[in-house]
Parts: C-alpha cells; structure tokens; sequence
C-alpha cells in the first residue's frame, strides 16, 4: 500500500510539472511582442506612383519642376533604422500603446472586453493619461524624399530618444496634368488607390505580417493589412466594433483633382505594427526589418455606378 501511495505522489507531481512546463511554454509562445521592445526598420522605403492624368510630388508647391508620375520617402541613409514599438488605432486620430507585462493581455480583445481587463494592457496616448508626444520631422526633399515625421510617446519628465516612435507619416501631393477634376462616388471618376504591396528582407514570417499602411485623405482613413494571411478583424481597445483592414484597390475619399497649375492636394501615408494582430505578440519573432519597401500607385477610374467607401472617419 505505502508502494501504491509513493508512487501515485510521483505520477501527480510528475502531472503537475507537465502543466506548468505547459502553462509556461504557452506564456513563452504567445507573450506580448512589446516585452522585446520595439522592432527595428532599417532602410525604409516607400514608393507613390500615379496613373494617366494625376501627378505626385514630396512638395505641394505649383511651380515646383519635380511633378510627375512617381515620389518616395524613406529613411536619410541605407544604415539608419526607424524602431517602432506596437501600438493600436481604428482611425489613425486616437492611439494606444501596449504597456502589459502580462502573458496575452489584452491582445487580441475579444469584442466588449471589460475596460478592467485592459488595467494592465492598452493606454490610450494622451496627456490626461500622463503622456506627451514628440515629434521628429524630416523636411521634404522634392524629386528625393517625401516629408517623414515619426510621433514619439514618452511618459514622465524624460524625452523620447531619437529613433523611437509608434508610427510614421509620410505626406504626398496630388493633382491634374490638366484641367481640374470633380470625383467622389456618385462622380463620373473617382480616385483609388492600387496595387498596394510590401517587399523586404527579414527572417520572420510572422513580424511583417503585423505592418499596416493606413492611407488617409479627405477625413477618412483606409487602414490596409497589405501582407497575406493578416488578421483581418481585430478589436482597437477592445471597442464592440471590430476593425476590418482592407486588401486590394480601394476608393480614396478625394473629391476633387485641383489643376496642373495649382498647388497639390495632401495625402498622408501612415506606417505601424498593430499590436493586435496576433502575429505581434509571439515571442518567435525576431524585431528587425530590412530593406523594408511599401509600393502603390493612385489611379483616376471611371465609375460604372456608385463607389463604394471603406474608409472610417477621422473626426
């Protein structure tokens, strides 16, 4: 008997390492990505180009000789590198950044979630929260590089490094080769955006898959997941609305085309990891991104009847 109980102690303890070694294994398999930190983008690029009857420029000026069908932005040299630290939006005007040191918290809310399971996870980045925001522009370059400004979050009296933010937006100019153009939905035309791709060299298969492209005009926002296999419904804080990213070409809200002799109309291109795509919160990945290029091109189309609008307001 007293053989019986001696070994019956053995098999429980041996069960109960089982589950922790599991409960462990899982916490190392899904904890946030934010515990690495940040991830690094070194030489970043990205490429505008537009079709027959638009031209683009990194400068709104209407005198300026670099309008044309294509303008870049990226980083100042080949060996800078921008590191972005995971943060969430559902319309690029409010933001949140991952502050859990829990295994899974918070990511990838499920719709409702009590506001009090968040305690530890997403802090909405505001000076009532405690936080400021810095910003480091790099001025436009026309015909060389587009302007760059990459937003900092810091808390407390210690200023952000440079180096580090949460997004990047970079500004475009569009307009008419010609005369000026009317567009919108109900138009006869209507501006979309086309053939958005993202092309790098990395050793994840899972970190690139986490990077959105938010292109925002007309107050909207058209938030895209532009890598397959992306998560393509996801809850911002936990919001009862899911976020729905966008894939393939997309109506633009732009309403009208100014003419080859005025000043462009500003289109603003926002790069990010989203901390709620589940590809972002395993520790599996490794944190850096080379030769990063997204790519696309805008495109003046002829409607056949009503265009449909995804994009969210940014009001």
């Amino acid at each position: 008997m007293k053989r019986q109980n001696k070994n019956s102690k053995k098999i429980a303890s041996a069960a109960s390492m089982l589950l922790l070694s599991t409960a462990m294994l899982g916490m190392a398999t899904y904890a946030w990505f934010t515990m690495n930190r940040e991830v690094s983008v070194t030489n970043m690029q990205v490429k505008a180009k537009t079709d027959q009857g638009l031209l683009i420029n990194e400068v709104a000026t209407a005198n300026d000789a670099n309008w044309d069908n294509e303008a870049t932005a990226g980083q100042t040299t080949p060996e800078s590198a921008i590191q972005l630290h995971a943060t969430s939006t559902a319309n690029t005007t409010t933001w949140y950044a991952a502050y859990s040191t829990k295994a899974n918290s918070a990511a990838f809310a499920s719709s409702g979630q009590e506001s009090g399971d968040l305690a530890d996870g997403y802090k909405t980045l505001n000076t009532s929260e405690g936080y400021t925001t810095a910003e480091n522009t790099v001025a436009a370059v026309a015909g060389t590089s587009a302007e760059q400004n990459i937003t900092y979050i810091d808390k407390g009296t210690t200023g952000y490094q440079n180096g580090e933010g949460y997004y990047v937006k970079y500004k475009y100019y569009l307009k008419s080769n010609g005369d000026a153009i009317t567009c919108g939905t109900t138009a006869a035309q209507s501006i979309q955006l086309k053939d958005l791709q993202v092309t790098g060299n990395n050793n994840s298969a899972d970190l690139d898959k986490a990077l959105r492209v938010a292109v925002v005009a007309g107050g909207k926002a058209y938030i895209f997941a532009p890598l397959q296999s992306s998560a393509q419904t996801y809850y911002v804080n936990a919001s009862e609305t899911g976020t729905t990213t966008l894939t393939g070409d997309q109506y633009i809200n732009i309403t009208s085309i100014p003419a080859v002799t005025a000043a462009g109309t500003e289109v603003d291109v926002y790069l990010y990891f989203e901390g709620e795509d589940p590809d972002l919160k395993t520790s599996n990945v490794t944190n850096t991104l080379d030769n990063l290029t997204v790519s696309f091109r805008f495109a003046l189309v002829d409607n056949s009847g009503t265009v449909t609008d995804n994009g969210v307001s940014i009001n």
